[in-house]
Order: structure tokens, then C-alpha cells, then sequence
């Protein structure tokens, strides 16, 4: 089943230092982020927050990541991220990969993530990440 990615609106967007975090209409959290940035432990806190503050207890989060050019995450970050206490509010999360290096290290955050119970998935392009998110729903 293929559905048109375009068609979603934007209900709510917040930019930080590191992303552009977008909630659409049909329940999707867009994570852009930024080019040529390293993104901190307190960059993955941040965000963390937010979308703590957005979860109701109930529905858990679909996320959407799309990594920038030359982005890169520390290793204090990255091992924040991997937390099962950092996820249990996210039913999945799929990313956009863009590069190898992207690739090797969303490979080893859906290896820690793989006993939790977010799933977590990359993909080559959007369309293909969006319908497997909506898919879940």
C-alpha cells in the first residue's frame, strides 16, 4: 500500500540548535537535522524533553529522523539515545540514512534497541520510511 507522502500539514514546529522538529497531522514527528553539526548529550536531552512533554501517556510517538550533510552524534549522545528509558515513549522510529557513516552508526543503535520495545528502522528514502511508520499506527 503506497500513501502520498504529501499529504500531511504541519500542526506545530520548534527549531533548536541542532533540528527542526515537526509534528504532522497524521500523528508523524518529523526530525530534521541540521548540516554540519555534532549533536551533543545535551542536544539528544533536549529533544528528549520536548517529546516527553508531547506524549500523553497513552500514544506512543511514530519519529521520523532525517540526518544532515556531515552530521554526527558524540558518544555521549548516541549512548543517551540508546536507553530504553529514552525510548519508552516512541512505538518507532525510522531514519533516513544519507551516508555509509550514517549507516554504521544506525546499525548499532537498532542492534541496542533491538530488546527494547521501540522498533527502529533506516531507509534510503522518505516515502519509504513514512509508509512503514503509518503502517504501525
Amino acid at each position: 500500500m503506497t500513501i502520498d507522502v504529501t499529504k500531511y500539514s504541519v500542526i506545530e514546529s520548534i527549531t533548536d540548535r541542532a533540528s527542526t522538529i515537526e509534528f504532522w497531522d497524521n500523528d508523524i514527528i518529523f526530525i530534521k537535522l541540521k548540516d554540519d553539526i555534532q549533536i551533543e548529550l545535551e542536544d539528544s536531552k533536549k529533544q528528549y524533553l520536548f517529546l516527553k512533554s508531547k506524549f500523553d501517556g497513552i500514544h506512543k510517538h511514530l519519529i521520523l529522523v532525517e540526518s544532515g550533510l556531515d552530521t554526527s552524534i558524540s558518544k555521549e549522545a548516541r549512548e543517551f539515545s540508546s536507553k530504553p528509558e529514552s525510548n519508552e515513549m516512541t512505538k518507532a522510529t525510522a531514519v533516513i540514512v544519507k551516508s555509509l557513516a550514517h549507516r554504521i552508526i544506525i546499525n548499532f543503535l537498532i542492534k541496542l534497541t533491538h530488546q527494547q520495545t521501540m522498533k527502529m528502522k533506516m531507509f534510503d528514502d522518505k516515502q519509504s520510511a513514512i509508509n512503514w511508520l503509518l503502517s504501525l499506527k
